[in-house]
């Protein structure tokens, strides 16, 4: 079982020298490098570093992690998510997927449809479901952004505009009750304010890490989404937020 007094002083250390070594930190806690890895493997999930070769470091502020790092981290959340969010989903309907951990894992999901159009900015879904299901993809032009396979830019936006989707699917980087739905970077604030003008349904899907956290941009207030899929019950007041903005709430 992981020791919580343990974890804290990984924690204390990390926060003082902002890099740790594995081999360091079992001598000085006197443990296996194995529990250290091991430890630091369950810190990631949850957020709190980044795994790197020999040891861990600290998660920049404001500074999204790159995707092989996220696609570890909280990964039975999104997979929760991704099973809400295809339950909105019927054969036939046009979607957008933008690019995402989470929007990644509804993909998985969408390979059980066979008929539907989707449009997406993420070279990773693409690929994945035009090697995995018989749907109709379409790829946004832009620049590509290398830390994640994401299509960015003038190009994306003035081509995501050409059409009207039965449901836009989005992540998100940070929900916070009093500023609402904010971003790492511009580029994917400007395409969500774009989506949501040009679909019927527009649905966030953040993790319950998302919730209580700011990053650099202020993307959308609550009352802009019609839905925010999560993967466990909101607190009260998220609840109530989110209820005063009419924002239709889905978690398992």
């Amino acid at each position: 079982m992981l020791n919580q007094p343990r974890l804290e002083e990984i924690m204390r250390f990390l926060s003082q020298q902002k890099r740790v070594k594995a081999a360091d930190l079992a001598t000085q806690l006197v443990v296996s490098e194995e529990t250290i890895r091991r430890d630091f493997k369950y810190l990631e999930e949850l957020g709190k570093l980044r795994r790197v070769h020999g040891g861990a470091i600290l998660p920049r502020l404001n500074e999204e992690q790159p995707l092989q790092v996220r696609n570890r981290i909280r990964t039975q959340a999104k997979a929760k998510i991704a099973e809400c969010a295809s339950g909105l989903v019927q054969e036939g309907m046009a979607l957008f997927l933008d690019t995402g951990t989470t929007t990644l894992a509804l993909a998985h999901q969408l390979t059980s449809f066979s008929q539907l159009r989707v449009v997406t900015n993420s070279l990773d879904i693409a690929q994945l479901l035009t090697q995995q299901s018989d749907n109709h993809v379409l790829v946004t032009p832009g620049d590509v952004r290398r830390n994640d396979n994401a299509l960015i830019g003038p190009h994306t936006l003035e081509f995501a505009r050409q059409f009207h989707y039965d449901i836009a699917f989005m992540g998100i980087g940070a929900v916070d009750l009093k500023l609402g739905l904010m971003d790492y970077e511009e580029s994917e604030a400007m395409l969500r304010r774009t989506l949501v003008v040009h679909c019927v349904r527009s649905v966030v899907l953040a993790d319950d890490g998302k919730f209580g956290h700011r990053t650099f941009i202020n993307t959308l207030p609550f009352d802009a989404i019609a839905t925010l899929v999560t993967n466990r019950p909101l607190s009260a007041d998220y609840m109530d937020r989110l209820e005063q903005a009419h924002v239709d709430i889905v978690h398992p």
